[in-house]
């Protein structure tokens, strides 16, 4: 009789787990982020077009500095506010489980989005790939998680596709 079975099962009864930990800890890190901008006065003040115009001034991607120095600067009050919104919701998301397909969808848009506004910045984009990486293994197991809103109304009958 091989060991080979006795492993895989052992794999599979803990990646479950394994991706709670993860998709908490992600979900965590987003409302931290979130608290913090509200904490910093970005929500009426000029922090974000600030770091924008940094942003664009000095890592930046070159073809996303245009967008940073054309469109997300001029709008950069209502953009606050949207950063910040989805901050939460992906946040509370990843942490219930809830639409987990989706959340992991756009924690995957806004970190690609601050990886190219951060460039080639070695500590900045490590932790924005590094979200994009735990983001897509979310959302290709989604329904394979500990503890999730989402598992629930799957035994009910209830789960949706995202």
């Amino acid at each position: 009789m091989s060991a080979q079975p006795t492993i895989r099962r052992a794999v599979l009864d803990w990646f479950p787990w394994l991706l709670l930990v993860l998709r908490v800890a992600m979900g965590l890190f987003f409302l931290m982020e979130a608290e913090h901008q509200i904490a910093s006065g970005y929500v009426g003040g000029d922090d974000l077009a600030m770091k924008l115009q940094k942003a664009a001034d000095d890592s930046a991607v070159p073809g996303y500095r245009y967008l940073l120095e054309h469109v997300f600067i001029e709008i950069d009050q209502p953009l606050t506010v949207l950063v910040i919104v989805g901050e939460i919701c992906v946040g509370v998301g990843l942490i219930l489980g809830l639409f987990t397909r989706l959340t992991a969808a756009a924690a995957i848009f806004m970190n690609l989005n601050f990886l190219l506004m951060n460039g080639t910045s070695l500590g900045a984009s490590g932790v924005d790939l590094a979200f994009i990486a735990g983001a897509a293994l979310l959302f290709v197991y989604a329904g394979r998680q500990a503890l999730s809103v989402d598992g629930a109304l799957a035994q009910r009958g209830l789960g949706a596709r995202f």
